[in-house]
């Protein structure tokens, strides 16, 4: 397996929405835009899918490097993008493919909600 594929690591989460889904979506959309120009480097992809008739929203987030999701981690902290979105969604299920820092495995573990993790890759590539 390729090293560049071995050292991603990516959060496949469920989150239930709390706020009407226009509210929801604005606060999300903003979180994301600052992400998008301010996150870690390391940050490669974040999606979220969801309906407006459904609670439940699905998150995938891919890192490049799993030795940078606490870097990520404290700088939103701090966002008030980050504290409102946690105001219109809470984190229901997380499953972790690939191996995180035990930082991170820990402030993983305070939410509890982590449902599965596979942490040993055993093929795959990345372009």
């Amino acid at each position: 397996m390729e090293q560049a594929a071995r050292e991603r690591i990516t959060l496949v989460e469920v989150l239930e929405r709390t706020a009407p889904y226009d509210v929801f979506t604005s606060t999300l959309q903003a979180a994301v835009q600052r992400l998008e120009t301010e996150g870690v480097s390391s940050l490669l992809s974040i999606q979220f899918h969801a309906r407006p008739e459904d609670t439940e929203v699905g998150a995938v987030i891919t890192f490049a490097d799993s030795r940078r999701v606490m870097e990520h981690i404290r700088m939103l902290s701090g966002w008030p993008e980050f504290k409102a979105l946690l105001g219109v969604a809470r984190p229901v299920d997380v499953r972790v493919y690939g191996r995180l820092g035990e930082e991170a495995q820990a402030w993983l573990r305070t939410m509890n909600v982590v449902s599965k993790v596979f942490e040993s890759p055993v093929a795959g590539f990345v372009r």
